[in-house]
């Protein structure tokens, strides 16, 4: 019996065990499953994931207008294949559209943006085989040949010439091509496509040869350019870099109205240089926005100086530099700034240049947009210089624009360009701008600008650029005494030759100073 009891026990507890083993075999069987799920889920958005990733990669490389790599991908895929082929011999060739400034102006933006997206293609299927090319600037392309022979480089340059320049039934397009044969593939990508641009840049415009090579003369001016940006980049360490105010005068009531903001180098060995010297060599680089974001700073210390000393502020005319007007961050800068220094939008008028307007497509039609929507007034600089399309003032959001000097000087010197002046001025005015004549240096000017009903005049005839110190003693000397036209202004002699304005702007006859 005891026997019996003791097998059924163990019977019971063989069975138990079963049902035990069975449930956890269900149990692991279902986390097993639920796991599977679990890692499918994950697989899949790894998966999404890398998609995300490579689909932003393919943004980031890509031109928005031709579709086709820009300046990241080609160093990127550049750096990739010389050191794929470190034996390799490569040729840097770099071209643009030499009268795309003409075709905007004279078709509008967009048939200089199907331009350069018809040479994009044109470049695709004209690219060997291994090659790399990019849109590397605003209508700059550039080609890595993975040869230097003549008759290959040739090659390329007639085959485009010969499918771009033609193919338009309405104008003929010009074309410019520098070549630069790698000789150290240590060097940065950068320096290289610096090369490239120099050597572009020196083939001029309607010359019967479409192309240069770099050579011993090209590279001892690049020798210099690079030194003097190196010792650019220490004098903005060293504030070596100082703002200089050009007044430009309210004509309706003779008053300092507002200054341009200006650069000079107080450099070590050359002494002060304009911005002539300097600014060519900085304006494709990200020197030029250092530069820019520098005297950015120093317009908004100025005005915050002016407040704080209890001065009514000037609203200041900025420059902002071509480069800028393809990207959007630089308004984030500006944003900033202003609100580091409390100051108002309407404390600066930035002046966009004309040539850039022009010769811009449609990215800098949205940044003018972007700008405006950001509060900011705007003006078109050099309005005039290379005969500006007059669609620019009715499509584009502007409060000002800022005449030429050398449309001024172009056409005061005979009835029928007096006329065209006369009609220009009236037009923008019933256009609601306010009009600003720069390159003013004469009496005779003076008056008829007054006459026809400009609002603002700048120039050597009132004065050169100054120093902020000498800047605020004019401004105070005017302010306290009151002005009239047709007397006395400092000019560019006077400062030469150590006048003393101040004694010699107060009017014996009346206690005014008189302009």
């Amino acid at each position: 019996m005891v026997s019996i009891l003791i097998i059924l026990l163990l019977i019971g507890v063989i069975v138990f065990l079963v049902i035990r083993l069975r449930e956890q075999k269900d149990y692991y069987s279902y986390k097993s499953d639920k796991l599977e799920h679990v890692e499918e889920d994950t697989t899949k958005k790894i998966e999404e994931l890398e998609k995300s990733v490579e689909k932003l990669s393919k943004v980031a490389y890509t031109d928005i207008t031709t579709k086709i790599g820009n300046r990241d991908y080609f160093i990127k895929k550049t750096i990739e294949l010389m050191e794929r082929e470190k034996n390799g011999e490569f040729t840097l060739i770099g071209f643009g559209v030499s009268n795309i400034g003409t075709v905007n102006q004279m078709y509008g933006s967009s048939e200089g943006d199907r331009l350069i997206q018809y040479v994009a293609k044109r470049l695709r299927e004209h690219a060997k085989t291994g090659s790399v090319y990019a849109l590397v600037q605003t209508n700059l392309f550039a080609i890595l040949l993975r040869s230097q022979k003549e008759e290959e480089i040739m090659a390329v340059i007639n085959d485009l010439s010969n499918d771009i320049e033609n193919c338009s039934d309405i104008f003929q397009v010009e074309m410019a091509f520098g070549i630069y044969r790698v000789a150290d593939k240590s060097e940065k990508i950068s320096e290289m496509l610096s090369r490239m641009v120099l050597t572009k840049n020196s083939v001029q415009k309607g010359a019967k040869v479409n192309y240069a090579y770099f050579d011993e003369e090209l590279n001892r001016k690049y020798e210099e350019n690079r030194k003097m940006c190196a010792e650019m980049e220490q004098a903005l360490e060293d504030r070596k870099f100082v703002m200089y105010l050009q007044p430009m005068v309210d004509l309706h009531i003779y008053r300092i109205y507002s200054a341009e903001a200006l650069v000079r180098w107080e450099h070590a060995e050359k002494g002060l240089l304009s911005p002539y010297a300097f600014l060519p060599l900085f304006e494709n680089t990200n020197l030029m926005l250092k530069l820019d974001y520098y005297m950015w700073e120093e317009a908004c210390k100025t005005i915050r100086r002016w407040i704080d000393n209890k001065l009514e502020p000037l609203p200041l005319m900025l420059n902002i530099s071509p480069i800028h007007l393809n990207n959007f961050s630089f308004i984030q800068v500006l944003s900033e700034l202003l609100a580091r220094y409390k100051l108002q939008r309407d404390m600066f008028v930035l002046e966009l240049p004309e040539r850039a307007l022009t010769s811009g497509g449609t990215d800098v039609l949205n940044t003018v947009k972007a700008l405006v929507e950001n509060g900011y007034k705007i003006c078109i600089d050099n309005f005039g210089g290379l005969h500006s399309p007059v669609n620019l003032l009715r499509d584009l959001p502007f409060t000002m624009v800022k005449l030429d000097r050398k449309f001024l000087t172009e056409n005061t010197e005979n009835e029928e360009g007096q006329t065209i002046l006369r009609y220009l001025i009236a037009m923008a005015k019933e256009l609601d701008l306010t009009v600003v004549t720069e390159g003013v240096e004469t009496l005779e000017q003076v008056n008829f600008l007054t006459e026809i009903g400009c609002d603002i005049a700048q120039g050597y005839y009132f004065s050169k650029p100054v120093s902020l110190w000498d800047f605020d003693k004019l401004n105070k000397k005017i302010k306290r005494h009151g002005v009239r036209p047709n007397e006395y202004y400092p000019t560019f002699k006077d400062f030469e030759e150590g006048v003393d304005i101040m004694e010699k702007m107060m009017d014996r006859t009346g206690g005014e100073v008189r302009l």
